[in-house]
């Protein structure tokens, strides 16, 4: 019982983490461009109160979560520690820089060039770190047996010379500009906002179709990887169809200027889409060499698993998201209160 309940709250960390981070990452992202490349600092004024340390906090809890789960397993550190300590360093530095470079842009008043370039850091940073997470993804398709105890260059000669990393990699960034817009789009929304929705509207439906073609991109990536997980996919292929619907459903309700609760649409996109990849991949942790246990493997695909973490993981992330919205509306509330 303790393994399928670690393996649950594991699932639903790793599917709430991908969405909320993607959002903090994303406004990070978008702020710096508005304010510092653009130049239109009222609109994208109200974007500064949704950044708080607590983004920073929930960052490095991610990363230091994602290594000592990694730990757990013996075999998985002897036989990939080359690519794994790279992907754990990189991700650590790049969580420091970006933590380091908000604190300072806060701590610096408007105007400061210095504060710009430290904006710049915050927003850019942010946009690579769920990249390199995504980096185990890849790893996790097999083919880097050889590269697993070898050469640190000869692992990232291989890695960028490999179709699926490059499809990865653009997956994990183009769904970083697509569920921050989306939800800003929200977020604009609720803060009763015209200009600020109108603008993210324009932008949430932009990104929609690169998200559709770089989800293809995946699965070609992944036909050439992996063949047997290619197959494996075909089989879950429902709730991929699933997904693409929810995509199709959140875009139609922004076009429509629908915006009450469509992104509960788009939480549900991306909860179709890890779950149909994670059931497919099972019981393999990494192609062909590392294998989950077998017994746990039989519970995860009878579908008690799914079952679960529908009823768990999409409402704990409303949950979380809807509680820090509140508290985010509360102090912009207080802070103009204080200004006039």
């Amino acid at each position: 019982m303790a393994q399928q309940l670690t393996l649950i709250i594991l699932w639903i960390v790793i599917y709430s983490y991908m969405i909320a981070a993607s959002i903090d990452f994303g406004t990070g992202f978008y702020l710096f461009y508005g304010q510092q490349i653009r130049h239109w600092d009222h609109l994208y004024a109200p974007l500064q109160s949704w950044l708080s340390p607590l983004s920073e906090v929930m960052n490095i809890c991610f990363v230091l979560l994602f290594a000592a789960v990694l730990s757990l397993s013996p075999e998985i550190i002897l036989n990939f520690q080359t690519p794994l300590v790279f992907c754990g360093i990189l991700a650590i530095v790049l969580t420091v820089a970006k933590g380091t470079f908000y604190a300072l842009a806060e701590l610096l008043t408007n105007g400061k060039k210095t504060k710009s370039i430290f904006l710049a850091g915050n927003g850019v940073i942010g946009v690579f770190i769920p990249a390199v997470l995504s980096i185990v993804l890849v790893i996790s398709e097999g083919g880097f047996s050889d590269d697993g105890t070898g050469n640190i260059h000869l692992f990232i000669l291989h890695m960028f010379s490999n179709f699926y990393f490059w499809c990865v990699m653009v997956i994990a960034v183009v769904s970083i500009f697509y569920i921050s817009a989306m939800y800003l789009v929200h977020f604009a929304s609720v803060s009763v906002n015209p200009a600020l929705t109108a603008h993210f509207r324009n932008v949430a439906l932009f990104w929609s179709m690169p998200t559709v073609l770089a989800s293809g991109m995946v699965f070609l990536g992944l036909e050439q990887q992996n063949p047997e997980h290619f197959m494996r996919t075909l089989d879950a292929s429902w709730l991929f169809m699933l997904s693409l619907v929810c995509l199709l459903g959140a875009v139609t309700l922004v076009f429509l200027k629908r915006y009450k609760s469509f992104f509960i649409l788009v939480m549900m996109q991306y909860f179709f889409a890890l779950i149909g990849y994670t059931l497919s991949h099972f019981p393999y942790l990494i192609y062909p060499d590392i294998v989950m246990d077998q017994h746990l493997a039989d519970w995860a695909q009878s579908g008690w698993f799914l079952i679960i973490v529908l009823v768990a993981a999409p409402p704990s992330l409303a949950a979380f998201l809807a509680i820090r919205l509140r508290t985010v509306l509360r102090s912009e509330t207080l802070r103009k209160t204080d200004d006039k």
